[in-house]
């Protein structure tokens, strides 16, 4: 029995090391405080939606962490899994939440990661319509670009990063003439902060 629990130790800490080691990005966090600004939680719900917001993030790491160590797997058996995964904890989080709450927690969790950073900052940046819609709108137009230089880079990550230097660079010129002062301030802070990740 000793013998079980020091390899079940062990196993347990190798995961952990191998998904800070290559999943750092998707080291579970808390909801974002400018998601449950958006809901009207008691103290009481947000640490319960928390908890189970930590808990669907670690069961997702772990199913990918999982699909890595197995090696070629198809993309579309682990974006089911992954899927149903989140079905089952939204079903558990409506029990939580009134409507309202529910269908703006529930949009946020069915979000791509991508789209739910892109959100976040939105959120963050507090954009009117108008600037909404020139944001989105530059966002678009680089996308394909960008994913062209990503892909072109795959493997080369500085290589990459200097590709994209100028794309982000002329991006943030664009912002600069409808965004005010204290919004393109904000971005640049998210900016810093996701760079400070990426290099972890």
């Amino acid at each position: 029995m000793k013998k079980f629990i020091v390899t079940a130790f062990i196993l347990c800490v190798s995961i952990i090391g191998y998904a800070q080691r290559g999943f750092s990005s998707f080291s579970p966090k808390e909801l974002p405080e400018v998601i449950t600004e958006q809901m009207t939680l008691d103290k009481d719900t947000e640490k319960k939606l928390n908890k189970s917001y930590i808990k669907l993030q670690e069961d997702v790491i772990n199913t990918m962490i999982l699909a890595k160590q197995e090696g070629e797997v198809d993309k579309a058996t682990i974006k089911k899994e992954i899927g149903d995964i989140r079905a089952k904890h939204l079903k558990k989080a409506k029990g939580l939440l009134d409507e309202k709450d529910y269908s703006t927690y529930s949009s946020f969790v069915l979000m791509e990661r991508k789209e739910r950073q892109e959100y976040i900052v939105q959120l963050k940046l507090k954009l009117t319509p108008d600037q909404k819609e020139k944001f989105d709108a530059i966002n678009a137009s680089n996308e394909q670009v960008i994913a062209k230089i990503r892909k072109e880079h795959r493997g080369d990550r500085e290589g990459m990063k200097e590709a994209l230097m100028p794309i982000m660079k002329q991006q943030y010129q664009m912002y600069a003439q409808f965004l005010t002062e204290e919004q393109m301030e904000i971005l640049k802070s998210l900016r810093k902060m996701k760079k400070g990740r990426e290099q972890r």
